[in-house]
């Protein structure tokens, strides 16, 4: 049975442009550095004990570009590479393709399925790594996290990881709070056209579950003691908004929950550098504009451009480079 199209999931882009892919990478942050994996694999095989040996399969539940399968197959036998947007598989593929060697790739399957349904389509305790990258506040908590409970084998791991929105680490010689504020308005301006815009009940649910989602820094993502053991959450600069936008965006109540369990770790680090980056107002322009695959030009509206050139100023010029920090959350869950 073919995929339904998921009406509430804001972030569907159709494109299979390898220049949209490019500039998407380019302004996001780079969670294929070596020592963020290391952290996870060490959380993973501390768990495997006398585990049967037969070939280990990871799943990249909303694969999107595939950078988390390329990483996952250099530490699995199999990956299962899946999105329920054809066009983020075809560019999956095409990635992987020119950038793996051909035993590699031919280990890497590709399926469109929405992240909530993966154990329909494999056997149970089949899995014994899930990772979850920059999808959960996409999609039902409820229904993700209990087929991926059906899906692991017992002691597999379940990795969940989101990173939010952008923000101006403070510094000497500009005043951070200032372009901040700039840039905040802006995407509230930016965002605002696509969250109030749209109609029926379903495109507000999906805005909604986000957001309450981000709000939350996932703490409303519950872990049910009875499947699941030793669950973690690291919460890095925690301090920081997640949402992209702001409630000035939104045309329904936000509701920040937390379903953490008392049997939970949970730890909080303030890391201004971690997974940072440098950049321009331009790349700062380019992050807002990946981020809403659905942009058009006419959506920059005089007001917008000019709060642009105000936070080209408050920065410093077109040309100066300011750091990026990001609130980053991470939650690990074992099966049990």
């Amino acid at each position: 049975m073919k995929p339904e199209k998921d009406t509430t999931n804001f972030f569907t882009t159709t494109t299979e442009r390898s220049g949209y892919w490019n500039d998407y990478l380019t302004v996001r942050p780079d969670y294929t550095q070596d020592a963020f994996y290391a952290r996870l694999l060490e959380y993973h095989r501390s768990h495997q004990g006398n585990l049967r040996s037969d070939p280990a399969i990871a799943h990249d539940v909303g694969t999107g570009p595939a950078q988390v399968a390329a990483v996952l197959s250099k530490h699995f036998d199999a990956i299962v590479a899946s999105d329920l947007n054809e066009s983020h598989l075809a560019v999956a593929q095409e990635r992987l393709a020119d950038s793996l060697d051909r035993a590699t790739f031919s280990r890497i399957s590709f399926e469109r399925l929405a992240a909530e349904a993966v154990h329909t389509t494999h056997p149970p305790n089949s899995a014994a790594f899930i990772a979850a990258a920059e999808c959960m506040p996409l999609l039902d908590r409820e229904k993700a996290i209990q087929s991926w409970a059906t899906l692991l084998r017992p002691g597999g791991t379940l990795a969940i990881w989101f990173y939010g929105r952008p923000h101006f680490k403070p510094a000497e010689g500009y005043d951070a709070s200032a372009c901040q504020q700039i840039y905040n308005q802006i995407a509230d301006a930016m965002f605002v056209k696509h969250i109030k815009n749209g109609t029926g009940s379903a495109h507000k649910a999906g805005w909604k579950r986000a957001t309450d989602c981000l709000v939350s820094f996932l703490d409303n993502v519950e872990i049910d003691p009875s499947q699941w053991t030793d669950v973690q959450r690291w919460k890095c600069n925690s301090h920081l908004d997640m949402a992209f936008y702001g409630p000035n965006a939104c045309d329904f109540e936000i509701e920040k929950v937390s379903h953490i369990h008392s049997e939970e770790s949970v730890c909080h680090v303030e890391d201004p550098g971690f997974w940072g980056k440098s950049w321009t107002v331009e790349d700062w322009n380019l992050f807002m504009k990946m981020n809403l695959p659905t942009f058009r030009q006419e959506d920059i509206t005089p007001d917008i451009e000019d709060m642009w050139a105000t936070l080209a100023k408050q920065m410093g010029g077109s040309r100066a480079r300011r750091y990026v920090s990001w609130p980053v959350v991470t939650i690990l869950a074992t099966k049990i």
